[in-house]
């Protein structure tokens, strides 16, 4: 396989366009499912395809899955609103919206690298 430098290769996966899924999923627990199950789709596709370190792949996937990781953090003000910390006032909401999401999207790009790695070990 010819070797493209990462750029590269990061366009042509931004290239393929977005991975379709269902309608917006009306729980945070379907929210991440869709997310997850968009990004392993991702995974599996470009795993053995393409000369792309696992990390650009998940980043490529983040841009390919943007529905459905829109439509879970347009589920995180809820989320936010029943975290202990602002249910009793001492916290910010805005502040554990952003927890919330930065914690999911390391959850997820980690995940989809763990997908490359077991996609490509087959």
């Amino acid at each position: 396989m010819k070797r493209l430098l990462p750029c590269a290769i990061v366009a042509a996966l931004l290239a393929a366009g977005p991975v379709r899924g269902a309608p917006a999923p009306a729980t945070e627990g379907d929210a991440a499912t869709a997310v997850l199950d968009c990004h392993a789709q991702y995974a599996r596709r470009y795993a053995t395809h393409v000369d792309a370190a696992p990390s650009e792949i998940a980043a490529g996937a983040f841009a390919a899955c943007h529905e459905p990781m829109a439509a879970y953090e347009a589920l995180v003000p809820a989320l936010a609103k029943k975290d202990a910390r602002v249910a009793i006032g001492v916290g910010d909401v805005h502040a554990t919206e952003r927890e919330i999401i930065e914690r999911f999207r390391e959850d997820v790009r980690n995940a989809t690298i763990d997908a490359v790695i077991r996609n490509r070990a087959k």
